[in-house]
């Protein structure tokens, strides 16, 4: 008997000690939150999974080198992409850091512009972004929409040799998003100018990065 109380004391453990997992759908219960334990949405295990094939699989990259991490982009439509791309980009650029690998971001200005709506210090208007990067590799890859969610591909390339270096593949499944698989406020790249549908970005936002 003292045993069966042993072991479920420790799944009860277990089970506090990890986070909480949230798709992002549902109302969340404030109940579980706690400061120490923060909520993990299911997309940000998802990239965790993908990153992990990509460390396994990488063959040059290395802590020093820089690595800047790009919106995943619809297969069917290379110049475009969408929020969810842009969420799967986020991810990466948190676990590769947290890895302890090298990540550059490029849309930083490098200063810190000052306005009646807040402070910023990153943009996608590239008038205030660097035209030349200290970037050797780029992690991107794509988007496979289907019935049952997304099919994601992700991948590092040279910048110069366009050699891919690492591989990773995972299936997103539609229920685990938080959000519809639709295109909304998807992001197009129409003659080498970057257009979005929501109305409060202008169609000038556009830059070409090179290393």
């Amino acid at each position: 008997m003292k045993k069966w109380i042993v072991i479920v004391l420790s799944l009860a453990l277990t089970a506090c000690a990890t986070p909480p997992v949230y798709n992002g759908k549902e109302r969340y219960s404030s109940g579980t939150y706690s400061l120490t334990d923060t909520p993990r949405h299911t997309v940000d295990y998802f990239v965790e999974g993908l990153a992990n094939q990509l460390v396994t699989s990488n063959q040059y990259l290395t802590a020093s080198t820089p690595l800047a991490v790009t919106s995943f982009v619809d297969l069917q439509d290379m110049t475009e992409t969408n929020w969810l791309g842009n969420v799967v980009s986020e991810n990466f650029m948190y676990q590769m850091q947290q890895r302890g690998f090298t990540v550059v971001d490029y849309k930083s200005t490098g200063v810190i512009k000052v306005t009646n709506d807040g402070d910023f210090s990153i943009s996608r208007n590239w008038r205030e972004l660097a035209s030349q990067q200290p970037v050797d590799y780029v992690l991107t890859g794509t988007m496979l929409r289907q019935s049952g969610g997304v099919l994601v591909n992700a991948r590092i390339i040279g910048m110069r040799s366009n050699v891919v270096i690492a591989t990773a593949q995972g299936f997103l499944p539609a229920e685990r998003i938080g959000r519809d698989l639709d295109f909304m406020n998807k992001i197009q790249l129409r003659n080498g100018v970057i257009m979005r549908s929501d109305v409060r970005n202008r169609p000038d936002n556009n830059v070409i990065l090179k290393p």
